[in-house]
């Protein structure tokens, strides 16, 4: 018999919540097929997969946000954002010149995902937690009037892990931190929650990028 996928409620894009965490700021059943509350009209239902080992595990440690250098880098002990996470203030790049390709080569580099210009530096805070399984939704396109499309896709986690999960969000709202989320070595998120919750059993994540959007999918969901 075919595993049973269950629909999932994903909220409008995040832009009132200041980030991914909206969709985990709603209680969610404890059992069953759940859904998370619409946080706006319409909001489009997605269809999620059984639970399964990822590809490569996802890291969520609170982050504390660092001023850059004045030459626009991440001081030393910090992490720059690597995800086109919407609504992130950036501090330019300090220019350089161009490194001129070698001669008698015809070949093309394959395209890869690349960060945003500018640098959103974050200092990791406390105990992380590992993630090794979940439930990944498929990416999906949400449009952002005005403003371009978000490409985003939903990440449930196991029950067993979602009390150090919540407990981790709390900490980082009651200290006015923000969560990070990091998979194979590459900061993507780092949303501040904006409330207190019961439960963090979700996660909706949202990149400017298509190909950082479906990098992170590729990342988590191997292609079999």
């Amino acid at each position: 018999m075919a595993a049973k996928r269950m629909p999932f409620q994903l909220p409008r894009p995040l832009s009132v919540l200041a980030g991914a965490l909206t969709a985990a700021g709603v209680v969610l059943a404890v059992a069953g097929c759940s859904h998370i509350t619409p946080l706006g009209p319409d909001p489009a239902p997605v269809s999620l997969p059984p639970a399964r080992d990822l590809g490569s595990p996802i890291v969520m440690q609170i982050m504390r946000s660092q001023p850059a250098t004045p030459a626009g880098e991440c001081p030393a002990g910090s992490i720059d954002l690597f995800g086109s996470e919407p609504n992130v203030p950036r501090a330019a790049v300090a220019s350089s010149r161009p490194v001129q390709a070698g001669t008698g080569s015809a070949a093309t580099p394959a395209p890869v995902a690349t960060p945003p210009a500018g640098v959103a530096c974050y200092r990791p805070v406390g105990t992380p937690v590992t993630i090794t399984s979940a439930a990944v939704s498929s990416v999906t396109t949400k449009p952002n009037q005005p403003g371009p499309a978000w490409y985003a896709f939903v990440v449930a986690f196991p029950a067993d892990d979602v009390p150090a999960l919540t407990a981790l969000v709390r900490q980082a709202y009651d200290d006015g931190d923000a969560i990070g989320m990091s998979v194979a070595g590459k900061l993507w998120q780092a949303p501040r929650p904006r409330s207190r919750f019961n439960a963090l059993r979700a996660e909706q994540l949202n990149l400017l990028s298509r190909n950082q959007a479906f990098q992170l999918y590729r990342l988590l969901v191997p292609p079999s």
